[in-house]
């Protein structure tokens, strides 16, 4: 078996140096194919679609993974289809890695993507290699390296005619604060609806809320504790204490009894219908509730407040920072026109300014302290998709420009402006494995091994487990690669401290 993956894997290599051998045709003489992940449009009718065309000279077919089983769609379109870029998040991008499905880069980024090279670090590049040492991605950086991506949004109307005079900051506060909505709502009203497990940026699909977790000393599923070990977040010295935590709210019907099936279609309808008081959230998510409650409930701004990360009994908070690669954007082996796919992304990164934010007097307005001030509607509704069709960034613009992004949506940067501008620096922690490079357990094991945590605490709050199970989960993650992830983790940590 082990001949035959060689094999394949070299005959994927010959595969992509022959792709790479091609000519470039140029703009105006080829129709590039582009696949990222699932958007509730359609992604060849948005105003994006034209402006990009106008842009490169490119003429391109986008298309979008379903929402369902989009991985198992993805593993089986980059074998059979011919797309020329794939956009992906970090994890499956070392999966295909692993699995020699994508193109190395180098010769074509050197010959045309100057400016995509020139737009990242040296760090961010070899975070993008293969073990062969070559490069297998661009990246698009997370544009805020301090973020609290998720977060809890909440009826402040309702809490202060319950009693609640400020808005709570540590987990016995929040705890004492869903008792009083409790106690004075009854069966009214949700108390606290969530997970909210959409993708998101910072691919934060924790089936825990984060604003929780920080309380308890947890702010990746990997960590590295005081001594230099890498430890799982079920070694957490603070992991029981949580689940005990989350398991009294279930207990006391303090959070939605379908915490364990909730979509985040489902949980936006609960808050902004007026179903739930305190919902778990990002900025995705308050700029759809928000604008609903606003018209259908009669809310105004000073009716909504914000949760944010909370501090334990003895004042530990830790919250992940957010620098990292968020997406990767890949060339599949498979890939016609790698060349012309290189020179596209090329061009975008050079007019990154007019795609993403448009033009000056038009879209946006630089302030009086030289920050980009979008203009309103036009900027919202002409630029308000271009993220999506972004498949590399120019790292430092693009952290100049995003801030205007938040600012097209009242509703986002009424969130963004409470919960990230105003948190304390100090809760943040380094994320030691930000620019570790693709390796092969990791890309092996480690999704099936968040997702069987997430499932545990979800049979926790369910009642079918109890912490005392906590042994038999280790010794089955032990059984599907999690010593070996760890291994992995421990040795590039080593490396990057010795």
């Amino acid at each position: 078996m082990k001949k035959f993956v060689a094999l394949l894997l070299a005959a994927l290599m010959l595969l992509s140096v022959s792709a790479a051998s091609a000519e470039l045709l140029g703009p105006g003489n080829v129709t590039l194919k582009r696949l990222s992940n699932n958007i509730s449009w359609d992604v060849n009718e948005d105003y994006m679609v034209p402006i990009i065309e106008q842009s490169t000279g490119y003429k391109v077919e986008y298309f979008a993974l379903p929402a369902q089983d989009a991985e198992t769609k993805l593993m089986m379109d980059i074998r059979t289809q011919d797309y020329d870029v794939v956009t992906v998040n970090v994890n499956t991008w070392r999966t295909l890695v692993a699995n020699g499905a994508l193109q190395p880069l180098d010769d074509l980024l050197a010959q045309y993507g100057p400016d995509i090279l020139a737009g990242n670090t040296e760090e961010v590049w070899n975070a993008l290699r293969g073990a062969d040492g070559h490069i297998y991605g661009m990246p698009y950086m997370y544009p805020h390296s301090h973020e609290i991506a998720t977060f809890m949004a909440a009826r402040w109307d309702l809490m202060k005619a319950a009693g609640i005079e400020k808005v709570p900051e540590t987990i016995d506060e929040f705890y004492d604060c869903l008792v009083t909505l409790k106690n004075f709502y009854g069966d009214q009203y949700i108390i606290l609806t969530g997970p909210f497990r959409a993708a998101s940026e910072g691919n934060e699909n924790w089936v825990i809320p984060k604003t929780i977790a920080c309380a308890f000393g947890i702010y990746n599923e990997w960590m590295v504790d005081e001594n230099g070990k890498v430890i799982y977040m079920t070694e957490a010295p603070g992991f029981a204490d949580m689940v005990a935590f989350l398991t009294k709210l279930a207990e006391e019907k303090l959070i939605d009894a379908d915490w364990a099936v909730n979509t985040p279609a489902v949980m936006n309808e609960k808050f902004a219908s007026g179903k739930a008081i305190i919902s778990c959230s990002n900025r995705a998510g308050v700029s759809q509730t928000t604008p609903a409650q606003l018209k259908d409930l009669g809310l105004t701004y000073d009716d909504l407040c914000y949760i944010s990360a909370l501090k334990g009994p003895d004042g530990t908070c830790t919250y992940m920072e957010t620098e990292a690669i968020n997406q990767i954007s890949c060339i599949p082996v498979r890939a016609k026109h790698p060349e012309d796919a290189i020179n596209w992304i090329n061009l975008k990164v050079k007019d990154q300014l007019f795609i993403n934010i448009g033009v000056e007097g038009v879209h946006f307005t630089y302030d009086d302290k030289g920050q980009i001030s979008p203009i309103n509607p036009i900027f919202a509704n002409e630029r308000g998709d271009s993220y999506y069709y972004i498949d590399c960034t120019n790292a430092a613009d693009y952290q100049f420009q995003w801030p205007s992004r938040i600012r097209k949506s009242d509703a986002q940067w009424a969130a963004f402006s409470v919960i990230t501008i105003g948190a304390d620096p100090s809760i943040f922690v380094r994320n030691e494995f930000k620019f570790m490079p693709a390796s092969e357990a990791y890309a092996k094991y480690n999704t099936a091994l968040f997702t069987s945590v997430n499932d545990f605490i979800t049979q926790i709050l369910s009642g079918s487990r109890t912490i005392n199970d906590l042994e038999a989960f280790m010794k089955d993650w032990t059984a599907n690669g999690g010593e070996e992830v760890r291994a992995e983790l421990q040795a590039y940590y080593d490396s990057q401290v010795k």
